[in-house]
């Protein structure tokens, strides 16, 4: 016998609001507050007790709006037009049409962002991690007076001091006798300046960590929480109560899941997940700080493409029937809890992981090396030899 309290927000508007990131509908949430009545069989010395306790909050979540690109476009296009063939409405030819031209511009993407992918690791990547090397390659065979162990022959020589910087063989004052190109090749090696370094990488791991939490939000709202139906006909449902107005994706076939999975959300993540990893790499390698921050900032056109694709290219009926559709929230129901106000953060804190296990990171008189391949066995020897080099350089 309990009592259940509703607070309703403000009524929907009729229609929908936009923003950059997709479409912002003015659903409100209904926040279930349950409290134990006072017919439970408990003395008034009870009850009174009981009224300074904390009542149960729960949230039902609104259906989500799919972004405003050209996934959301190909997730649309696909369950919209095929409930529109099961029901007999419209043109067949109008609806095959706009599916195949959706489609052709997903695969289009998908073929330019992987191109762009290839393209950036051939030529920008294994250029930049070439000239790191040889760079690093330098100051070891010099600060160490040449004892040094070979470490790699191919493709370029790589040679690793022996002892590190606290052993016998490292000479600090050798550093006077690099070049000044050397002497600035060493000194602008990123990992030089490690705290910099990682809150560069952390940021751009953010980035990228944001677009591996949508296309997870997807799979769930699309894939796990929608239910499975034998006919394309009972996919929809309307939701806003007119005619030819909002749709909700309640249903698909195991068909049109399993099309979904490997055609949008698996290509989504699979392009993001290596563009994580290839701009680790191009960030580690490149020899500049400033370029630095150039480089991370270039890196995001290409998870943009979709955006500008989308934009650009998609006609604008099509755009107002992607707007009207929406999916499942990952969560329907969600109590009020500690994760649920603070379990987003650890994204942030997978993403601080990944950097750290990735460049690795220097202790007193130890340092551990990370999955980085670009400096093999980096020595952490750069950073205490070039500080007085980047306070003169550096100076205001």
């Amino acid at each position: 016998s309990r009592q259940v309290f509703k607070g309703v927000g403000p009524p929907r508007a009729q229609g929908t609001m936009r923003s950059d990131q997709g479409t912002m509908r003015s659903d409100s949430r209904v926040l279930k507050i349950e409290a134990l009545s006072e017919d439970d069989g408990e003395t008034d010395s009870e009850t009174n007790a009981n009224d300074g306790e904390y009542k149960t909050l729960t949230c039902d979540w609104p259906n989500v709006g799919l972004d405003e690109d050209i996934f959301g476009l190909s997730i649309c296009s696909l369950t919209r037009d095929f409930w529109l063939l099961s029901v007999k409405k419209g043109d067949p030819v109008n609806r095959y049409s706009r599916v195949l031209t959706s489609f052709t511009l997903l695969f289009g993407c998908l073929a330019i962002q992987i191109f762009l992918l290839s393209q950036v690791k051939r030529f920008v990547s294994a250029k930049a991690v070439h000239d790191v090397r040889i760079a690093y390659d330098r100051f070891e065979h010099v600060m160490y007076d040449g004892h040094t162990t070979v470490f790699a022959e191919t493709p370029t020589l790589e040679r690793r001091g022996i002892g590190g910087e606290l052993g016998q063989f490292f000479n600090k004052t050798n550093f006077y006798k690099l070049s000044d190109e050397d002497q600035a090749s060493a000194c602008r090696i990123p990992l030089s300046q490690p705290l910099f370094f990682w809150v560069v990488l952390f940021v751009w791991s953010l980035v990228c960590m944001r677009e591996i939490r949508v296309t997870k939000e997807l799979f769930q709202g699309l894939i796990t929480n929608t239910q499975t139906c034998d006919s394309m006909q009972n996919a929809l449902e309307d939701e806003d109560g007119i005619e030819g107005g909002a749709f909700v994706i309640a249903r698909l076939t195991v068909g049109m899941k399993i099309a979904l999975t490997f055609l949008v959300i698996l290509p989504r993540f699979g392009i993001t997940a290596y563009l994580l990893w290839l701009g680790c790499r191009w960030l580690l390698a490149t020899n500049n700080f400033a370029d630095l921050i150039l480089n991370s900032v270039a890196l995001e056109f290409i998870l943009c493409l979709k955006d500008v694709l989308y934009l650009a290219m998609v006609p604008r009926r099509s755009q107002l029937d992607l707007a009207d559709t929406t999916i499942k929230p990952p969560q329907p129901k969600e109590p009020e809890s500690l994760a649920a106000f603070t379990g987003t953060v650890s994204w942030g804190l997978v993403a601080a992981a990944w950097v750290t296990c990735y460049m690795g990171f220097r202790g007193f008189g130890w340092h551990v090396n990370g999955w980085q391949q670009v400096l093999r066995e980096y020595q952490w020897d750069v950073h205490n030899v070039c500080t007085q080099w980047v306070l003169e350089r550096y100076a205001v």
